[in-house]
């Protein structure tokens, strides 16, 4: 079947035939065309405007209706009931009134007949003002019959009633000849006419767009309001953790995105099993002091706040006035709130407390804020459970370090009283040995070789007691640090020179290997120097005649960055037993009085020990018997990662 005519044609028959024959198309479309009758829905493919049948096939249906109802015009009233209940279609409709006035749709008919027809051709001959002249060339090759020839008379006569217009006067020679008699509406005036009011009715359209684009615009300000917010408060759970600072953070951020007159968070207290006051904002004058002390037993549920702790869920009191609420609670005596919302504040399923606000106004608590409100209030309690953790902590840590205070006390005074035995026990034995010989002095005072032995002995005590006393008075006195780059290589040089008379004396080697890929360290000269001189003066008393002792100094890097410096100090000396390794840098033990120079005090160690933490570093000892033995120091290079003491 050929494609010559939409099917908007064929509806406009089954919409006339139905509506004028009680619902009843079977006659037009029984045996209507074998492509026809094949299909499952005969009368819906004729109903679709995409589909298209053949001139034959309209003539046949428009030829039916007329047997029908034993009208052969009925092609020409089909054409009218179309236009006047807009059959042909909405699509027409706008194509037509698209063009404005009749005048317009006239010249351009080849458009509008090419939408819903292939059987001819539209040639709009003139126009004039009250006339027009228009030639139709039939398709000679399609079966054009005399209905389709009414149909576009029906249809062109008819059109201006689109518009509101009346319809055309028509005279048909072989061709149409329209004379066209304007009605009033469609003359230049009514153009005009019609003109504003379709700019009137696309204006009020625009503004109607308009206000809901601005609303839509709002409630996206809204929403990146919000979303911001929970940010911020989001940050703020990381980043605040102290808890009236939190507080005042997170309300400065509610008000920017919501509109709250005044709120109030209360807290559960467990242990009192009631709502205690966390924080207020929005009073004048500050929140009153009834509020800041009052507290809601959580048995008392006929209460607002309670109420809402108790269940979980948020509740909005619109108007007060004329609720149920105790009008002589404090809350309300002191707030005088014309409205309220009371959120919970929920963490891990537990609720720990409420947030309550008021309106700004007298319309009561904005929908949008409410919304808000119970967005914010899981973040809320977030935070807050977290600064309460903060803040308890805090609470364990001061009590830790107070801890630490009465046990770092206890133990100096421990040490204190052990130092205070063993320096007892140093100075008695001297004090004892010089006091014998005194009282032995007078009776044998003529005796030379007692004098002389006296003498020498009472020095060497002397001076062992001295040395006790400055030793003892180096430990107990706190000296501040001085931490600066120095030369460490620097440094050692000086110590070695120091000692060399020893050294030379007993003609031992000391050897350097320094690490040239490092100049200077941050560290306290004066401690170091005393560090140095300590472990090389050891070194230089065990180690025996001809022997050597060895200084080494290496970088540690870490990924390309210094991390520290290691110095290394080897005798090679007698070494120290393992079970006495554990105790060298213990205050008071030396190995020392085994030696021949008897004046070992038993601090130089713990004083380097201490002077070397002072600098966040660490002590080391390697040693074995008849082998020698290495003390190793690790200092960081970054005073970063040295004692606070230690930083720049």
């Amino acid at each position: 079947m050929e494609k010559e005519v939409s099917c908007i044609n064929s509806r406009a028959i089954l919409d006339y035939v139905r509506e004028h024959n009680n619902g009843d198309c079977s006659s037009l479309l029984k045996d209507l065309h074998p492509e026809i009758d094949d299909l499952p829905e005969p009368e819906q493919f004729l109903r679709d405007p995409n589909n298209w049948i053949s001139c034959a096939l309209a003539s046949e249906l428009y030829e039916r209706a007329s047997l029908l109802f034993n009208d052969k015009t009925i092609a020409y009233k089909i054409a009218r009931h179309a236009i006047e209940n807009t059959s042909l279609g909405y699509t027409q409709r706008i194509l037509v009134k698209a063009f404005w006035s009749y005048k317009n749709a006239l010249k351009h008919a080849q458009k509008i007949n090419d939408t819903y027809n292939r059987n001819k051709r539209v040639d709009l001959v003139e126009i004039e003002k009250n006339e027009a002249l228009v030639r139709l060339h039939w398709d000679g090759n399609m079966k054009v019959s005399k209905h389709l020839c009414l149909m576009n008379q029906g249809s062109y006569t008819y059109m201006p009633i689109i518009w509101g217009g009346k319809p055309l006067k028509l005279t048909e020679n072989c061709c149409f000849r329209f004379h066209e008699v304007f009605s009033r509406f469609f003359g230049s005036k009514a153009v005009l006419m019609e003109i504003i009011k379709e700019m009137e009715d696309d204006k009020e359209i625009i503004e109607q767009k308009y206000e809901e684009v601005n609303r839509l615009n709002q409630e996206l300000d809204r929403k990146i309001k919000q979303v911001t917010a929970i940010q911020e408060t989001g940050k703020a759970i990381l980043s605040i953790l102290e808890l009236d600072q939190l507080m005042k953070s997170i309300m400065n951020l509610l008000s920017n995105v919501c509109e709250i007159n005044r709120a109030l968070i209360m807290l559960v207290k467990e242990e009192e099993q009631c709502l205690q006051y966390l924080y207020g904002v929005g009073f004048e004058g500050g929140v009153p002091e009834a509020i800041r002390n009052y507290k809601i037993p959580l048995e008392r549920v006929s209460n607002l706040l309670v109420r809402v702790t108790n269940t979980g869920k948020s509740e909005y009191v619109p108007d007060i006035e004329s609720s149920r609420l105790r009008k002589g609670n404090i809350m309300l005596v002191y707030g005088q709130p014309a409205s309220a919302y009371v959120v919970p504040l929920i963490t891990r399923s537990k609720v720990i407390g409420v947030l309550a606000t008021d309106a700004v106004h007298g319309k009561g608590v904005p929908k949008e804020t409410r919304e808000t409100l119970d967005i914010f209030a899981p973040q809320i309690a977030i935070a807050i459970e977290n600064a309460k953790l903060y803040s308890r902590l805090k609470e364990q840590m001061l009590e830790l370090k107070e801890s630490q205070t009465l046990l770092s006390r206890a133990e100096k005074f421990s040490f204190l009283g052990n130092l205070a035995a063993r320096l007892a026990h140093e100075i008695k034995n001297p004090m004892t040995a010089i006091g014998t010989f005194i009282q032995l002095l007078p009776a044998k005072y003529d005796d030379e070789e007692f004098r002389n032995d006296f003498y020498k002995i009472a020095m060497e005590e002397t001076e062992r007691v001295n040395n006790l006393i400055t030793e003892l008075l180096d430990l107990v006195k706190t000296k501040e640090s001085h931490f600066e780059y120095n030369d460490l290589h620097s440094l050692i040089d000086r110590m070695i020179l120091l000692l060399s008379p020893q050294s030379n004396a007993k003609k031992i080697s000391i050897l350097r290997k320094f690490d040239p890929r490092f100049g200077k360290v941050w560290l306290d000269a004066e401690k170091m120097k005393q560090v140095i001189i300590n472990l090389l003066s050891n070194a230089v008393e065990f180690t025996p005649e001809g022997g050597e002792i060895e200084i080494v100094t290496r970088g540690i890097e870490r990924e390309g960055k210094r991390q520290g410096v290691i110095i290394e100090i080897r005798d090679t000396g007698p070494g120290i037993e393992e079970s006495n390794i554990d105790k060298i840098f213990d205050p008071y033990f030396t190995t020392k009085h085994k030696s021949s120079l008897h004046n070992g005090t038993g601090l130089g160690l713990f004083i380097a020990y201490q002077n070397i933490r002072d600098h966040g570093g660490t002590i080391e000892v390697k040693s074995k018997v008849n082998e020698g033995t290495t003390f190793v120091l690790n200092i960081p290079f970054d005073p970063a990662v040295g004692s606070p003491m230690a930083r720049h």
